[in-house]
């Protein structure tokens, strides 16, 4: 990366109060439904990660996060343990705590990561890549109805938006972020868990839903061409099935010329709701604004 921080660095930067105590404010910028948005707190959970490993030769190889309830505005703290910092391994774990107005501060998230030096070992790759054919007309306003969205460039790979009880097995696109700058491995979490989930673009009813957990390898660094470049990443999303309220969803992160950086799974969890009910309650009382599918009145 360039020493010149950029909009994303800044919406990223910690403040170490304390060894291992890490604490900045949070706004509404990476807002999702009624929450921050998923991608950002995985985001902040890695930056007081990486700034607690001491070897400079460990990179992020994998992180896992339990959402414990919805991460609102406020003062967020992290606070990491190195459990262990061997000679080619270092495992973490964290707890990361927001103090909204007037509330006390409650434990939004649970965690663990693992960093780690390469390894001389023999290499294979059986994942193909999808098509690599970067988009190029202008991209439309993602249909997710969150302010982050309106940080981030996604070109759809499924067309028609949520909700629309489409027979596909895969999901995905390419994205990027509108400003250039920054978009290393913290933006992957961004781009696995920004574009229309696979469920979503199966579903034909209104949901309500959100991610409990999530669980990221990191494959390869992220390349120049996109941290600093401004380069799309290419997002593959598939899932096995939606049973009982809950979802999974896998997701594969590509670059342009077919390298795999990232893979992510996540739990997430959804429910029907009655969209006449859900407008008439409170905006404090709702899980998220209702979501209607295109052909609805």
């Amino acid at each position: 990366m360039t020493d010149i921080t950029s909009h994303f660095d800044d919406l990223l930067t910690l403040t170490e109060v304390e060894p291992g105590i890490f604490e900045r404010d949070l706004d509404q910028t990476f807002w999702g439904w009624n929450g921050q948005f998923g991608g950002y707190v995985l985001a902040l959970a890695l930056e007081a990660c990486r700034a607690s490993v001491s070897n400079d030769a460990h990179r992020e190889r994998s992180l896992s996060l339990n959402f414990l309830r919805r991460v609102q505005e406020g003062r967020l703290r992290v606070e990491v343990t190195v459990d262990r910092s061997g000679r080619t391994v270092s495992n973490l774990s964290f707890k990361m705590f927001v103090a909204s107005e007037g509330e006390p501060s409650k434990v939004v998230a649970t965690g663990i990561a693992m960093f780690a030096s390469d390894r001389d070992g023999q290499e294979f790759t059986i994942a193909e890549p999808p098509d690599l054919t970067i988009p190029s007309e202008l991209p439309e306003r993602s249909p997710i109805p969150a302010p982050t969205m309106d940080h981030i460039h996604v070109w759809s790979t499924v067309a028609g938006g949520m909700l629309q009880g489409a027979e596909v097995t895969e999901a995905g696109g390419w994205m990027k972020l509108r400003q250039r700058g920054g978009a290393d491995e913290r933006f992957g979490f961004f781009a696995a868990d920004g574009c229309v989930p696979l469920a979503y673009t199966r579903f034909d009813k209104p949901q309500v839903g959100g991610s409990l957990d999530f669980t990221a390898y990191f494959r390869e660094p992220f390349p120049t061409s996109v941290i600093d470049g401004g380069e799309p990443v290419r997002i593959v999303l598939r899932g096995a099935q939606a049973r009982r309220g809950y979802v999974d969803e896998d997701a594969e992160i590509w670059s342009a010329d077919g390298v795999l950086l990232m893979q992510s799974r996540q739990t997430r969890y959804t429910e029907i709701v009655d969209v006449d009910a859900l407008e008439a309650m409170g905006a404090e009382a709702r899980l998220m604004p209702p979501i209607t599918p295109p052909d609805a009145s």
